[in-house]
Formats: C-alpha cells, sequence, structure tokens
C-alpha cells in the first residue's frame, strides 16, 4: 500500500475533537434541565456539565420530630440534610440530644421518603465518648441504636449518621 494512502486511511480513522454531528434530523440543545426529554435533540456539553451539576437539586434542610423507643426527651433536634436523584436519596442527620429526660432505647424520626426495601447504615456519636452506632429505616421511620444494639440515648450526645437509599 502506498505511504500516502496508508497516511489518508490514518488520517480518517482518527478521532476529530470538535466535530460538529452531521445529522439533519437532530437538533443542539442547550437546556441544561432536559425538559424537552427529547430523542431527537443533541444536549451540548455545557448543557450535559450543568445538568450534571445541579442533577437532583439542591440539597433539602428538614427538622423532623425525634423520638425514642421509650420514655420522652426533655430537649433534642435533629437536623436532615438530604438529595434525591431520581429514586436515589443521600442522606446526612444530625441528632442531638440536649437533655434526654427520661428517653431510653432506640432513636427514632420518620424521613422525607420511603426506602424500597430495608437498608441498614453506620455512624458516629461525635461530642461524647465517640461510639458508633448503627442505623435502620424500614417503611419511613429511622431506627438509631449503638454499635452493639443497646441504647446510644444520653444527654450531651450528638449523633451522625450518613446513607444512601434506593426509594420508591
Amino acid at each position: 500500500m502506498p505511504a500516502r494512502r496508508h497516511a489518508e486511511q490514518l488520517d480518517r480513522m482518527r478521532p476529530r475533537a470538535g466535530k460538529v454531528v452531521q445529522d439533519g434530523t437532530a437538533a443542539i440543545s442547550t437546556d441544561g434541565t432536559f425538559a424537552a426529554n427529547s430523542d431527537a435533540k443533541v444536549p451540548t456539553e455545557k448543557a450535559v456539565k450543568t445538568y450534571v451539576d445541579t442533577a437532583g437539586g439542591a440539597w433539602t434542610v428538614t427538622s423532623p420530630t425525634v423520638t425514642a423507643s421509650s420514655g420522652t426527651f426533655t430537649t433534642v433536634s435533629c437536623s436532615l440534610r438530604y438529595k434525591l436523584i431520581g429514586k436515589t436519596a443521600i442522606f446526612t442527620a444530625t441528632v442531638t440530644i440536649t437533655n434526654a429526660g427520661t428517653a431510653s432505647g432506640n432513636i427514632l424520626f420518620n424521613m422525607p421518603f420511603t426506602p424500597t426495601v430495608t437498608h441498614a447504615g453506620g455512624g458516629k456519636e461525635v461530642a461524647t465518648l465517640g461510639h458508633q452506632c448503627n442505623w435502620q429505616i424500614t417503611s419511613a421511620q429511622m431506627i438509631i441504636a449503638k454499635y452493639d444494639n443497646t441504647s446510644i440515648i444520653a444527654t450531651g450526645r450528638v449523633v451522625v449518621i450518613t446513607g444512601t437509599i434506593e426509594t420508591t
């Protein structure tokens, strides 16, 4: 094969950075929300980056009501931050027990979404003793216990859990 012909074939096989899509039926879309949900539009690089950077929207912050499996807290609060991306929920919750009162057993609160199946994960008490803890969610109820499934509830404790679950 002559060298020139070989070079021309290699040149045709090389990828072309920045080449324009040549399809008479495809339209270019700059919509970073992909609102059209179309098979007839090709998104620009900037539209794809915008979509990926904002997938699922902003993180939502809420304060669910916290209870115990036994007794009553005098003062407790929870800051729940989560992001939904399709059917995936990414979350972190911080439960601050200012005064445990008569509360004992597990920490309980409802999540604003429902898992497809029972999920479980871990966390840590970060203000006093640093105990590891575990969480389990069935239906929409979050259940938190110490690593050995005893109570993690005590005055002055701050429990942080994080996780990713599949939602309905």
